[in-house]
């Protein structure tokens, strides 16, 4: 047995009432009446389609507990009481189109009205503060870290974090966005307007829908990301394997090396958009080796690392490199 019931993602919050009130008129048009609402999702119960009027009302509205003189009062206009609106509104519908409007005392208005605005500060608050420490924990927002960190896109950690940062700048946009037309119609309420009627909202609606119930998965995707280490997107990982290394070790050069001296690194960072991965390996034996392996996005940028540390080999001075490693041992010693 098909239920009477659907549900539908809640495309607004409480301060886009004018919309509210023209999506709820469109849905009764399709032959959907509003029963009650979540956080992210309307009840709906299926019927034949009419033309309904909605309106959305301020009063105490905590578990639908509405002063009896406001019911009276909505009776005698033709008016019902549906429920509420996220605990911030009362819904109330009519099929008379000559139902006159509610009247509502702007006073009566300025505390629920107040206590709407105050909640969405504080979210945009908290969305901002996830945010920048979205940003902190990546290294941003240096410009050229910035820079950098757009070069390794491609990657699957750097694409999920720019994702998170795309959806909380998106969230935040948006809920100031509904923060400053809230305040608006509260000033124009405060001096005698109407609440508005008829405004349809179509593109909030339609990024209503995307964003506002990804609020919990943007906000638990947040706090994984800000739990992992500071230094997991570029950290070195010990490589155990060195025949996996794309350069030669002392075996592969018949050298004999201690194997309890030797280590080998890989790092995969967002130092530089030209280094795709460095790989370093270092082996005490017959000599010291150390090895640097480095992978470049750019043939023309790898050429000029090579003619760089080239040059810095032609400078090198033994006399005043073994002065400085004589110097170094003192100290470690002492």
């Amino acid at each position: 047995m098909m239920s009477k019931f659907v549900k539908r993602v809640i495309p607004f919050e409480s301060c886009d009432i004018p919309a509210i009130q023209n999506w709820l008129e469109d849905m009764a048009e399709k032959g959907l009446f509003f029963k009650e609402c979540g956080v992210f999702f309307a009840k709906f119960e299926k019927g034949e389609p009419k033309d309904m009027r909605y309106r959305l009302d301020f009063c105490d509205v905590v578990a639908c507990d509405i002063p009896e003189e406001k019911k009276e009062l909505y009776e005698r206009s033709g008016w019902n009481v549906v429920g509420d609106f996220k605990n911030d509104c009362v819904v109330i519908c009519t099929d008379d189109p000559d139902a006159p409007e509610i009247y509502t005392d702007c006073e009566l208005l300025a505390k629920p009205l107040k206590s709407i605005i105050s909640k969405y500060r504080i979210y945009l608050a908290v969305l901002c503060v996830m945010l920048l420490t979205t940003l902190a924990h990546c290294g941003l927002p240096n410009a050229v870290r910035v820079i950098r960190f757009l070069g390794y896109i491609p990657k699957p950690f750097f694409a999920a974090v720019l994702i998170l940062l795309t959806l909380l700048i998106g969230e935040i946009i948006f809920r100031a966005a509904r923060l400053i037309k809230l305040k608006a119609m509260a000033r124009r309420i405060k001096n005698g307007a109407d609440i508005p009627n008829g405004e349809k909202g179509g593109f909030s609606r339609a990024v209503g829908k995307v964003l506002i119930p990804l609020a919990i998965p943007i906000t638990v995707a947040w706090a994984a990301f800000v739990l992992l280490p500071d230094n997991a997107a570029d950290s070195d990982a010990e490589i155990t394997d060195f025949s996996a290394l794309p350069f030669p070790t002392c075996e592969d050069l018949g050298w004999k090396c201690d194997e309890q001296s030797s280590s080998a690194y890989g790092s995969d960072s967002v130092d530089s958009t030209i280094v795709n991965k460095r790989y370093f390996l270092s082996q005490n034996g017959d000599v010291n080796f150390r090895t640097e392996y480095v992978d470049m996005n750019s043939e023309h940028a790898a050429k000029l690392l090579s003619e760089d540390k080239i040059e810095r080999l032609k400078q090198y001075d033994e006399a005043s490199y073994n002065t400085a490693m004589q110097r170094r041992y003192e100290l470690e010693r002492d």
